[in-house]
């Protein structure tokens, strides 16, 4: 099963592109108008996400020097 929710907000964005694992299969396709509530509901996670990446985008660290010694991890 395949779900997606969203909001279109260009005609070009009415187009949905299916998994790879539906290729050569009978698909059955529902569109309907979901209530406010659950719009409201969907742009809020939206947020919630969005903030989510920024925040932990701010927490990257370079860590390409970094050797990792087993030995030393390992000791009491």
């Amino acid at each position: 099963m395949y779900r997606k929710v969203f909001i279109a907000e260009t005609a070009s964005q009415l187009t949905i592109n299916l998994p790879i694992e539906y290729l050569n299969k009978g698909v059955e396709v529902i569109a309907f108008e979901i209530d406010d509530n659950l719009d409201s509901a969907y742009l809020n996670k939206k947020k919630a996400a969005q903030n989510a990446i920024q925040f932990f985008n701010t927490l990257q660290i370079d860590m390409s020097g970094f050797k990792f010694d087993r030995d030393e991890a390992n000791e009491r």
